[in-house]
């Protein structure tokens, strides 16, 4: 489990807190930026940074304002499902970012802040190699229904009760409409493997269905 401290008493630190309460993830918040893993400040960024909220030469550390509490949960979220003791933004990515509401002819301009993106980012886990990602089409069973959407998703084994703790981005709009109708319990397979036990645990900020699971993931053999 990944430890958090915020520190400030600004509305930004106040809404990433009351929004890593309310997570069915169970973030491990301490008051002692020392002891902590990571570290959110509603402190003014370093003159080199990235997008204002991480600098590579101040690893393990997010600096947080009221435009970017969506981008630092979902980053948070993201070391937690990793279990991670520490990140840092990639220094080339730092140097070179993509320009922010960069046009394409066929596209609005976008904020970068309005995706968070962990490739940006090196992660330091104790379980680097079963961190690696899953990115496949999974079959999805629950109250009789049967769908195939695509699921996101990345686990680690947690020091704390010995088991595989794995979650991830359920996509599509069948698994929305599944969320929204109350439905919570899932099975989900990948493949020939059998079905396992999963959560559709809540719906992130892009409306997204975040899907959790304890024990063998849908796509590991036994």
């Amino acid at each position: 489990m990944t430890s958090v401290a915020l520190v400030g008493a600004s509305e930004a630190i106040s809404s990433t807190r009351r929004r890593l309460e309310r997570s069915p993830l169970a973030f491990d918040l301490v008051d002692d930026p020392a002891s902590a893993d990571l570290v959110v400040t509603d402190e003014a960024p370093p003159a080199s940074n990235y997008l204002t909220v991480a600098a590579a030469q101040e690893p393990n550390r997010f600096f947080c304002r009221d435009e970017s509490v969506d981008y630092i949960v979902a980053a948070l979220t993201e070391a937690q499902v990793l279990g991670a003791r520490g990140v840092r933004v990639r220094p080339p990515v730092q140097d070179h970012p993509t320009p922010i509401g960069r046009r394409r002819r066929w596209r609005r301009p976008v904020d970068p802040l309005s995706r968070f993106d962990p490739i940006d980012y090196d992660w330091l886990t104790d379980e680097t190699v079963e961190a690696e990602v899953f990115d496949d089409d999974v079959r999805i069973a629950a109250d009789g229904e049967e769908f195939t959407a695509r699921l996101r998703a990345r686990g680690h084994i947690d020091g704390n009760d010995g088991l595989f703790h794995w979650a991830g981005i359920l996509h599509g709009q069948r698994a929305h409409d599944l969320f929204e109708a109350g439905s919570k319990r899932v099975e989900v397979s990948h493949g020939d493997h059998e079905p396992v036990a999963a959560r559709l645990a809540e719906l992130n900020q892009w409306g997204s269905v975040r899907m959790t699971g304890v024990g063998k993931p849908p796509w590991m053999t036994d």
